[in-house]
């Protein structure tokens, strides 16, 4: 049977909570976590969760082949040199690619995941203090693939390249290319909507909550701005982010032998803002659609 949402909801967070994609207040996170189940009427307590932001490093490594269970007792004194934070205050794990030869040897090429340990204890401690019960903890990009990723083409899609997805939020933007459905490259960006809240208020001197209403298409009684002048500014802010997302894609096919993406797939909050769908397709030569969960 297809998957169906039985039930959603959703509680704002105050300014200061979340800030790039990092718990900062825990108790008032956690207080939100327990207002969201009272409104969603959500009957299980067993969650999973994601980590997406620049306390999480994703490198593509090349280690010599071994079992995975080695592998696994083995990690952290072979990667050192690949992450840039000591490997006692990480988490870490890793995705196989595939298995190759390399000079001779036998090698895995592998997405090594690290994440800063203490980041993951405070994301953690707010589920916790909301009396929930984390059973597991992703990378988002992995989990945008499994949400949005095309997966149906098989292998014509493998044969004829990759599908990027890109997820902006307000303060990080994920960035994930796969191939039917296996990852090849991840990166995350530490900007996103609110830049161009952020841009609408410094150029037309407002506070910021005008500056993000007007840059939502509505008009603001206390604001002799104009929708029409925020979104000229916002266009600008957004051209160079989408020029900031096209590097980020440049560099992996130049970086990856045979790699050329096919389509682009664009979701999250930030990716509502008019506009950005058209300069995306302007700038990126591939095919730019929403993304659709369950699709």
């Amino acid at each position: 049977d297809k998957p169906a949402v039985i039930r959603a909801a959703q509680v704002p967070l105050p300014p200061g909570a979340v800030e790039n994609g990092e718990v900062r207040d825990v108790e008032v996170v956690a207080e939100a976590l327990r207002e969201l189940w009272t409104r969603g009427g959500f009957k299980s307590r067993k969650v999973y969760m994601g980590v997406g932001n620049q306390r999480v490093v994703v490198r593509e490594i090349a280690l010599p082949t071994m079992p995975e269970k080695e592998l696994r007792q083995s990690l952290g004194f072979q990667v050192q040199e690949f992450i840039p934070m000591p490997v006692d205050e990480a988490v870490l794990d890793f995705h196989v690619i595939e298995e190759t030869e390399i000079e001779g040897r036998q090698m895995l090429r592998l997405l090594l995941v690290a994440a800063q340990k203490a980041m993951v204890d405070t994301l953690v401690a707010a589920a916790t203090s909301a009396k929930l019960e984390p059973l597991g903890l992703d990378l988002v990009p992995f989990a945008l693939v499994r949400a949005v990723g095309v997966v149906g083409a098989g292998m014509e899609l493998e044969e004829r390249g990759g599908e990027a997805i890109v997820d902006v939020g307000a303060h990080v933007t994920n960035i994930v290319v796969h191939a039917a459905g296996e990852t090849r490259f991840v990166r995350i960006l530490p900007s996103g909507g609110r830049d161009v809240t952020n841009a609408i208020a410094r150029a037309l001197s407002i506070d910021d909550d005008v500056a993000e209403r007007l840059k939502r298409g509505e008009l603001v009684d206390e604001s002799e701005i104009t929708p029409d002048q925020a979104h000229e500014v916002s266009l600008q802010r957004a051209t160079q982010f989408v020029d900031e997302i096209r590097s980020s894609l440049e560099f992996y096919t130049a970086q990856t032998q045979g790699a050329r993406i096919e389509r682009l797939l664009v979701s999250g909050g930030g990716s509502k803002l008019e506009g950005l769908l058209e300069i995306l397709r302007q700038r990126i030569p591939v095919a730019v659609e929403p993304g659709r969960v369950f699709d």
